[in-house]
């Protein structure tokens, strides 16, 4: 019996197997359209973090595309950093090829990661070394895969940042979605703001283009962000809102042009302990 699903998962965007390791897992992140490996910034997008002067606390609640909801977690304290992600749907509805007002079924999809990180401080280089734990519930097939993340930066001068990123290095028999980045931070502090460009290649999605601009002032900071793919392209922004230099609220906004697929919404809050 030949059996289809009334949502476009894979045709238009990603399926939530492991693919779902390309869905933007932070409000920021989501906020640059994944731009950034080379941020001064940005704490929880690559393992090459410096080192934080105080723990920080980040939760997100999101909505992706086609109801795709997910939740994270992020923990950074000196140069450790920790994260748990999710995303996922319960409500797909599984047809007969003969149309019919009831489903022959309703079933889930999810996708689960836990990652612990931590960085090191070579003269002008900053390197991170990765972990992460995988969990896909893909229909009624399961997987887990553990993987590894490489990340590098280099202080070229006051102004210049170089950086690289590698995602989901494994050993696994399973086929995760490897990602390569380089990217170029230039930060201007007479009008505070960092200027971000990346080139990325993906298993998925191939070769692809990053840019992102963020605006950052004592209360308020202002996200922009832009990426190219052949098969996709994606425009966001976000705004971050700081209160007593302690809490911090975000709000982004991401969508994927040319599709009718609807927009993505990231709430967020970070807290400085």
């Amino acid at each position: 019996m030949k059996k289809y699903l009334n949502i476009i998962i894979l045709s238009s965007l990603f399926s939530i197997g492991f693919e779902a390791i390309n869905i933007f897992n932070s409000p920021s992140d989501l906020a640059l359209s994944g731009a950034g490996v080379a941020s001064r910034e940005l704490i929880y997008n690559s393992p090459a973090v410096p080192k934080v002067s105080s723990p920080n606390l980040s939760f997100s609640t999101n909505r992706w595309l086609q109801n795709f909801t997910g939740n994270s977690f992020a923990f950074s304290s000196g140069r450790y950093r920790f994260r748990f992600n999710s995303i996922g749907v319960d409500d797909i509805n599984v047809y007969d090829d003969i149309p019919s007002e009831s489903p022959l079924d309703v079933i889930s999809s999810h996708y689960l990661a836990f990652g612990l990180s931590k960085s090191y401080t070579l003269n002008n280089y900053i390197l991170g070394v990765g972990s992460n734990i995988q969990y896909t519930q893909l229909f009624t097939e399961n997987k887990f895969a553990i993987s590894f993340d490489l990340g590098l930066k280099k202080n070229i001068s006051d102004k210049i940042r170089a950086g690289i990123l590698i995602e989901n290095l494994s050993s696994d028999n399973i086929d995760l979605p490897l990602n390569s980045t380089v990217g170029l931070s230039i930060y201007s502090k007479k009008i505070q703001t960092e200027i971000l460009f990346d080139y990325n290649y993906s298993t998925i999605h191939n070769n692809g283009l990053h840019l992102g601009v963020i605006n950052k002032n004592k209360y308020l900071t202002l996200n922009f962000g832009y990426s190219l793919y052949e098969s996709r392209t994606t425009m966001s922004s976000g705004i971050k809102f700081t209160i007593k230099e302690k809490y911090k609220f975000i709000y982004s906004i991401l969508s994927l042009e040319n599709s009718n697929l609807g927009l993505s919404h990231y709430f967020g809050l970070e807290i400085s302990i």
